[in-house]
């Protein structure tokens, strides 16, 4: 789980995705990853513009609590 750092709206605004696929650059390190949003759009970031979050699972799927 993660935020999606936006310069043009404050931090409590920024948007959650789930992490789909990492994908690694030339040299090994991981770069880009691609994530689905809440509305299950697929989308594209550098790995500088994701945050990620602390999630307690507590026995429950983070999928379903987050994306219902």
């Amino acid at each position: 789980m993660v935020l999606l750092q936006e310069d043009v709206c404050p931090r409590h605004m920024w948007k959650r995705a789930l992490i789909e696929q990492l994908i690694e650059g030339r040299d090994g390190m991981i770069r880009t990853v691609v994530l689905r949003t809440p509305e299950g759009n697929k989308i594209t970031r550098p790995i500088q513009l994701v945050i990620p979050l602390e999630v307690d699972q507590d026995g429950e799927d983070v999928e379903e609590c987050l994306f219902p």
